[in-house]
């Protein structure tokens, strides 16, 4: 045994059992980021889940998903309008009067207050159909886990103009949140410098689109600098009249009703899959690592452009 021990020693063995280990270190702003990142993964889980039943305009799974989102708020502490982050509208449909809600909160700027950024992303799907559940992982709780996770960052760190998150009701049925928000909103539209719209942020493996630069030239290159330090590929494009029918994404979402009204906007999202509008589109289909990275991104481009207006 004696001999074992010196011929370990002569090793360096027993030098490297008896060295304390030490500790590695620990990025704080890395731990906060995967912190953030998980929760932003679990308000993806929840709002897709079976039990929301594809969150369908006036359902009682769009309901849960609507308060889900004003408990997030909540808890963030945003600012309310009028002592409430619910904003009820009415609108026609084939069937008669249906109803709907968006969820508003605020964040003040520190310098231009009275300035505003809107954050939209639509958390409505399509419901359920032929007994299959289409929870909409991707169209668009990840564009609403998105601008909860914005609305975390930015609650904490506040930029110079004030931000507007508005989660935005029945979007698959004809941007109805957002043409109410824009018709009857919260502040004026002459005083919101721009819309940033979240739709569809997780299916892909690099590539996400933004759209808007074709109508406002100066967002150029604020999307320039970004998409150069951005983990992922940040692709200009889908905004221009001359593309073939269906790529011009102008008016496919919640950022159509702020352009109509001279809003200028950015709309990030990606191009159709084979789970777009489909039963697959569920959380186990989506690319994790893809929604965080773009998010991350959204969340750069804003400081920029708060920077840049101010």
């Amino acid at each position: 045994m004696a001999g074992l021990c010196v011929l370990l020693a002569a090793c360096g063995v027993a030098e490297a059992v008896d060295r304390p280990t030490a500790a590695p270190e620990v990025d704080p702003e890395a731990v906060l980021q995967d912190e953030a990142g998980a929760r932003g993964l679990d308000h993806i889980r929840f709002l897709s889940a079976d039990s929301l039943e594809g969150r369908l305009i006036g359902s009682e799974g769009n309901r849960k998903a609507r308060d889900y989102i004003a408990d997030v708020y909540r808890s963030l502490a945003l600012s309310m309008y009028e002592g409430t982050y619910l904003d009820p509208f009415e609108f026609q449909a084939d069937d008669g009067t249906r109803a709907g809600s968006n969820v508003v909160g605020y964040v003040e700027g520190t310098e231009q207050p009275d300035r505003f950024i809107v954050v939209t992303a639509h958390f409505d799907h399509l419901g359920m159909r032929d007994g299959e559940i289409y929870n909409g992982a991707d169209d668009n709780a990840s564009g609403t886990a998105g601008l909860l996770m914005l609305a975390e960052h930015f609650s904490a760190n506040p930029t110079h103009h004030s931000l507007i998150f508005a989660a935005v009701d029945g979007e698959e049925g004809g941007l109805r949140g957002a043409r109410h928000f824009v018709s009857d909103p919260p502040v004026r539209v002459t005083d919101i410098m721009l819309n940033v719209n979240l739709d569809m942020i997780s299916h892909n493996d690099s590539v996400l689109y933004v759209a808007g630069t074709y109508h406002t030239e100066s967002l150029k290159p604020v999307l320039d600098a970004v998409g150069a330090e951005s983990a992922i590929t940040l692709r200009q494009g889908h905004d221009s009249p001359d593309l073939p029918r269906g790529d011009d994404w102008t008016m496919s979402s919640d950022h159509g009703p702020f352009h109509a009204a001279g809003v200028p906007f950015v709309y990030f999202g990606v191009e159709d899959h084979p789970d777009y509008h489909r039963a697959s589109d569920t959380f186990e289909t989506i690319n994790q690592r893809f929604f965080l990275d773009a998010v991350e991104t959204v969340k750069q481009a804003i400081l920029r452009f708060d920077a840049q207006y101010y």
